[in-house]
């Protein structure tokens, strides 16, 4: 719901006070709705984009997840605004006050925002009669939804003015507005507006798994102006977006290391990077690579990019590694096929649950014997006796670069379809198959 606060909302402080049967009636009824919050955010954002012209051009992933869980906050908001018995607390606008912000830098005018939350009037109103309502909750319901709506479009339209002023008077803001414009592949005329972007950059993506609260994404963004030297930044749901600049004497390598020790700091974060984009109409298409090589690379539990660790923090998900990798789960029948076929001669062996990460580990570290062991966490003697075991499938299967390469592509597929698998719970490997752990 694009219930979307802002700051010096004013309340109903005449709105009438509710009988005792009343206020309960309510109460249950928001009880009833609540189970049904998230069906209902994505009816609202269907809503919008098939009614609103600004919301129907989105098609950026992360920025519809956003207005998902905006929609979702705003139906929260609604359902505890439904079951006080008295006037309207400011605090139930703070889970949507940053949307608003979002919004106003991202380019949506006033008037797509106003009648998004027409529509989503329109929408809780009829989901809520569906249910069905008492008829005698009708009137009180009603004016408890005109209360709400009085209170979010002044809400709404203040905030958005205000952060709309702020952006053309600070550098900083007027900037994230800028790259805003440019993440979302619209007005094209203020991209000459970016001349700093004309020099070669990658956009990197950051985001905040939703386990790790208390993490500041303000923070977050200072540190990649501190120590990946970003020019530019906006904030996105649970994620920063930046473009870092690459130079022309590390190049992209030296960017990868200032975001490994980024990532090794100690932080619970996934870190992933475009390839290089020279001016700003590249810049979409580098920021499309670091989602594509976030969606893949957390699916992957083994290390990329030579960072250590389990799942993604303390490691870079570099697009341009994780290339083949996504080109070829794009059509998950095709990818289970390729990997049913490299790693089907290990027969038996891949019942073993240690031999695919010592397999995968053994070509990454390029058969470095105390390298692979560090990666693992195992001692030299155990590589020496997995190895021992492995040997033969190595010989045949592992003899040189292309073989090689193919085989850690194989691992990796198969990892890929076994995380999707369990997070979906449809298999993506097939039958039938070789018995992988």
């Amino acid at each position: 719901m694009v219930f979307s606060g802002g700051e010096g909302a004013r309340t109903s402080a005449q709105a009438p006070r509710l009988s005792a049967d009343e206020a309960a009636g309510l109460r249950d009824l928001a009880r009833r709705l609540r189970p049904r919050e998230d069906i209902l955010a994505q009816r609202l954002l269907d809503a919008y984009r098939s009614e609103i012209p600004q919301y129907a051009q989105v098609s950026d992933a992360v920025v519809l997840s956003d207005m998902t869980a905006v929609s979702l906050g705003g139906l929260r908001s609604w359902l505890g605004f439904l079951e006080q018995d008295r006037s309207a607390d400011a605090h139930l606008l703070e889970p949507v006050l940053e949307s608003i912000r979002r919004r106003a830098l991202q380019g949506v005018g006033m008037d797509a925002m106003l009648r998004a939350f027409r529509i989503a009037v329109r929408v809780v109103w009829q989901e809520t009669l569906e249910l069905p309502v008492d008829a005698e909750l009708i009137g009180p319901l009603s004016t408890r939804m005109l209360e709400f709506t009085e209170l979010m479009t002044t809400a709404v339209e203040r905030a958005y003015a205000v952060e709309a002023m702020r952006a053309s008077g600070e550098p900083e803001l007027s900037r994230s507005a800028l790259f805003e414009a440019i993440l979302s592949d619209r007005d094209h005329e203020q991209h000459r507006h970016a001349p700093r972007l004309a020099a070669p950059h990658c956009v990197v993506v950051v985001e905040v798994p939703a386990d790790a609260p208390g993490i500041s994404l303000d923070d977050i963004a200072a540190a990649l102006v501190r120590e990946a030297r970003a020019d530019y930044w906006t904030t996105r749901l649970r994620s920063v977006v930046a473009a870092c600049p690459v130079d022309s004497a590390g190049g992209r390598d030296a960017l990868l290391r200032r975001l490994s020790r980024f990532t090794n700091a100690g932080r619970p974060l996934a870190v992933a990077v475009g390839a290089i984009a020279e001016g700003p109409e590249e810049i979409r298409h580098s920021y499309l690579e670091a989602l594509e090589a976030m969606r893949v690379g957390t699916r992957l539990s083994a290390p990329i990019a030579g960072g250590a660790g389990d799942g993604v923090a303390g490691r870079v998900l570099d697009c341009q590694e994780l290339a083949p990798l996504a080109a070829l789960v794009a059509d998950p029948e095709r990818a289970r096929r390729f990997a049913q076929g490299c790693l089907e001669p290990l027969g038996r062996l891949a019942d073993r649950g240690w031999v695919l990460p010592t397999l995968s580990a053994y070509l990454r570290c390029q058969g470095k014997l105390k390298e692979v062991a560090a990666d693992l966490a195992v001692h030299p003697n155990t590589v020496r006796y997995r190895l021992n075991e492995l040997r033969s499938f190595l010989d045949a299967h592992a003899a040189d670069g292309d073989q090689s390469a193919a085989l850690l592509l194989a691992v990796r597929v198969h990892e890929y379809l076994a995380e999707d698998a369990a997070q979906t719970g449809v298999s993506g490997l097939g039958e039938p198959q070789v018995n992988f752990p």
